[in-house]
């Protein structure tokens, strides 16, 4: 991330990149209609994005959708879609376990309220609490996760298979010699995520600007995507390129 201001402002950085961008976020649109395909599509741009980056060593840049491979798109955003919802499952387990037994014990508390079955009342308590300790724990291992798994996306986008995903002894070592750059990849990444949230709640207590939250949410979601996927892969190839001058 040599020029950041360079980078964060590359898929609205000309007329050409706007118009792909409009085009990005189109497709994203289209996903209100036909479920997931769509996002699928998306997350397959941003692994053309990623290659670029990585393989080629060019600057951000917003490729034209004009003329492109959608197939190899589908297909480059289905490994990447796989791989981060099966390392993200232990994860998104824990949040269901927290869920799942906040509810019942909810439930629990709720219905064994009367005389002959208070006795079991507190069952209904400890389920709870044990849900907002699972909640607690997904809470406390998001971060790390995240940061560790920021290495995963570009990984698999260069090898081009999804079975990289889980060559754990290939990305490992290059996202543990960029470790400083993966974390100041992901804090940028949720700076953008917290001005984007603030901007929200000032445009929710504004009625007239209310009125143009939904149409802020799909620009927002494309730019959050494909500006993850580059500094996610800058960071990568540094890392990378570091890895190998000390081998």
């Amino acid at each position: 991330m040599n020029n950041l201001q360079e980078t964060l402002l590359f898929p609205v950085r000309d007329a050409e990149a706007r118009q792909q961008f409009l085009i990005a976020c189109l497709v994203m649109l289209a996903a209100f209609i036909i479920p997931l395909l769509p996002t699928i599509i998306l997350l397959g741009y941003g692994v053309r994005i990623m290659r670029q980056i990585v393989d080629e060593r060019k600057k951000p840049s917003m490729p034209p959708w004009q003329g492109s491979d959608w197939s190899e798109m589908l297909l480059d955003g289905l490994r990447l879609y796989g791989v981060q919802l099966v390392l993200m499952f232990p994860l998104l387990l824990i949040m269901g376990c927290g869920f799942i037994f906040m509810i019942g014990g909810s439930v629990a508390m709720a219905t064994l309220s009367d005389e002959s079955t208070r006795s079991f009342a507190p069952i209904g308590g400890i389920l709870f609490f044990i849900g907002i300790a699972f909640l607690m724990l997904f809470s406390l291992l998001s971060l790390p996760y995240g940061v560790i798994l920021s290495a995963v996306g570009p990984h698999v986008a260069t090898k081009r298979s999804f079975a990289a995903g889980f060559e754990f002894n290939e990305w490992w070592p290059i996202f543990r010699k960029g470790l400083g750059q993966f974390v100041i990849a992901y804090i940028v990444m949720m700076a953008v995520s917290f001005i984007f949230i603030f901007i929200m709640q000032v445009a929710i207590i504004t009625l007239v600007l209310m009125c143009i939250v939904p149409f802020l949410m799909i620009p927002y979601t494309v730019y959050f995507m494909l500006m993850s996927n580059t500094i996610f892969a800058q960071a990568y190839a540094a890392a990378r390129d570091e890895l190998q001058i000390a081998l």
